[in-house]
């Protein structure tokens, strides 16, 4: 379980898609290469991603982190500029939490061969759960994320230091509630939909 102060918590949630093109990158290992644009880091699932290096379409393999906006090459290159084409969805802040309680686990396996005396176990998917109670609501597009039933991209950041926690979630249900000082507090339920970063 991971819970933080509220005065140092963000919520985000994805708005609508954007189509961009030619994207920058920053590394800092010449294998890793990030979106330099924190608003642009999101890409949007089941889109075509385009990776050119020095303006020529990439040939070498490499893995994408949807979620914040990196390719991770096989190899170390320092001579690389990579720049990207792909579909981003923007990131925007809707609440300021009070506290935020997360559970991030991992389903495990079994993968036992046939008569075999051990038993292997293998991780599988992960996932995460939680709430976020919030005293300063920006604007309705939590509450219209809650009432569609939307998948959202939900980004909790604790420290302005901290990477973001992202995640592709479901808001489940969401509670009104009125504290013993009369402020109005709301707390939502969210669960991931099996993929999620740190």
């Amino acid at each position: 379980m991971t819970a933080r102060a509220g005065n140092e918590v963000d919520v985000k949630i994805s708005g609508d898609a954007v189509v961009a093109t030619g994207l920058s990158t920053i590394t800092s290992d010449n294998k890793t290469y990030q979106i330099e644009d924190t608003l642009k880091q999101v890409i949007k699932e089941n889109t075509p991603i385009t990776i050119y290096d020095n303006s020529v379409i990439t040939s070498e393999k490499y893995t994408i982190d949807r979620l914040n906006g990196k390719i991770e090459f096989e190899t170390i290159d320092a001579t690389r500029i990579i720049t990207i084409d792909c579909t981003y969805l923007p990131l925007m802040t809707v609440a300021e939490a009070h506290t935020a309680d997360f559970n991030d686990e991992v389903e495990t396996l079994d993968a036992t061969t046939f008569k075999c005396n051990c038993r292997k176990r293998i991780f599988g998917l992960q996932y995460a759960y939680g709430t976020l109670s919030h005293f300063n609501i920006l604007d309705n597009s939590l509450r219209n994320a809650l009432l569609k039933r939307n998948m959202v991209v939900l980004e909790i950041k604790f420290t302005e230091i901290d990477e973001p926690v992202r995640m592709y979630a479901m808001l489940e249900k969401n509670e009104l509630k009125l504290a013993v000082d009369s402020i109005q507090d709301t707390t939502v339920s969210f669960i991931s939909s099996g993929k999620f970063y740190h």
